[in-house]
């Protein structure tokens, strides 16, 4: 779609032309999902800009492909006249932190105003650029000269400051968000009489180690041994480089009532919000995850780990319950807590669905978005 056929939205705001950079917004991942979502290039002067198609390539054509896609960037800075650039860097083992710390240096080289969304965050690689000169020389030329950065956490703003970003820079507190499609069909008083009857569990993500699956499933087998009178299942949606690896381990391992969906879309998507009662997902490391948010609309208590941006938004014992341990047999005490206790299964369900409606929803999230890409350029 392009600008001059973009309408403004009801509150006439006045936004500069911006560039947002993003993953093929087609592909699985947060990136894509939150941008697809929030759909912000349906506003005027504001345009997505594809880095990546997220296909395995050749190296050499790899490399080709992303030096054409700085030449185009350049192209599209002088003759559109962006002058706010968004980049979506995650802080991992991946390809992004090279690939995005030049998007940040040609923007500034052309001054245009750079604002950096950190959005996945590996712990072991901010330590590993903490003790490489090279890496810390590279980060303090690049990331650490953006204008403004959105992040998912306060953690994060404080790692960022030790990194080599000045202290005095401006810094946005932002979330993902939940998809809240489906959630006008939600009905909690249903939901509360299908948990008396069965809990069914849920782990929605990536499914690769990192992300604490045999975690959730050891502790799913777990629960399960202590309380077999109690109806239950595992439901785990999502696809990743561990999926057959995972099928295979809970077959050898005999455990029952655990279900594979596989990447959940549409109608799939919608069953699962709507019909799970309790979120399990024990990651090892994170920025803040849509998931996270999902299952707090859809009325679920949380059971996850303490990292990244997520203890900001569940805190122990009031809607949810997290740990900094990998011990499956801690998770699967919080299992049973929350299941064995209605009172406050509804409890905890209610205020979750209450706080997410109030401020991780679409319509919650973009307005505040937009807020900040309205100040970018100020």
């Amino acid at each position: 779609m392009s600008l001059t056929h973009k309408t403004l939205n009801s509150s006439e705001r006045k936004l500069p032309k911006t560039l947002i950079l993003i993953v093929d917004i087609t592909t699985p991942g947060g990136v894509s999902n939150y941008y697809r979502t929030l759909k912000l290039d349906d506003q005027q002067n504001i345009e997505y800009f594809t880095v990546t198609r997220g296909i395995a390539q050749p190296a050499f054509i790899a490399i080709m492909r992303l030096l054409a896609k700085y030449t185009i960037f350049i192209y599209k800075l002088i003759k559109d006249r962006f002058k706010v650039v968004i980049i979506n860097p995650s802080l991992d083992l991946g390809k992004s932190f090279h690939r995005d710390m030049v998007f940040i240096i040609i923007a500034k080289l052309f001054g245009r105003k750079a604002l950096v969304f950190f959005r996945g965050w590996f712990d072991p690689y901010e330590e590993l650029i903490r003790h490489s000169r090279f890496k810390l020389f590279l980060f303090r030329i690049s990331y650490a000269r953006a204008d403004k950065y959105i992040v998912l956490g306060d953690i994060f703003r404080k790692k960022l400051i030790g990194l080599g970003v000045p202290s005095g820079t401006e810094f946005n507190i932002e979330t993902t968000v939940a998809d809240s499609t489906y959630v006008k069909e939600l009905d909690l008083d249903r939901k509360f009489l299908t948990f008396k009857e069965k809990v069914n569990f849920l782990f929605l993500s990536r499914i690769e180690h990192d992300k604490g699956i045999y975690i959730a499933i050891n502790a799913y087998a777990e629960y399960s041994v202590k309380h077999p009178g109690r109806r239950s299942s595992l439901t785990i949606a999502g696809d990743g480089p561990d999926l057959s690896a995972v099928k295979k381990y809970v077959k050898d391992s005999n455990i029952s009532d655990i279900v594979f969906l596989g990447n959940v879309s549409a109608d799939s998507k919608k069953k699962v919000l709507l019909d799970s009662h309790i979120m399990i997902f024990p990651s090892f490391t994170e920025g803040l995850p849509n998931c996270i948010l999902e299952g707090m609309l859809y009325g679920m208590p949380i059971i996850s780990r303490i990292t990244g941006g997520i203890p900001e938004v569940v805190h122990q014992n009031i809607n949810g319950y997290l740990s900094d341990s990998f011990d499956p047999l801690i998770f699967a005490d919080f299992l049973s807590v929350i299941s064995s206790d209605n009172e406050l299964y509804f409890r905890i369900a209610r205020e979750n669905h209450n706080t997410a409606m109030e401020r991780y929803t679409v319509e919650k999230v973009k307005e505040r978005i937009l807020t900040i890409i309205e100040k970018a350029d100020l």
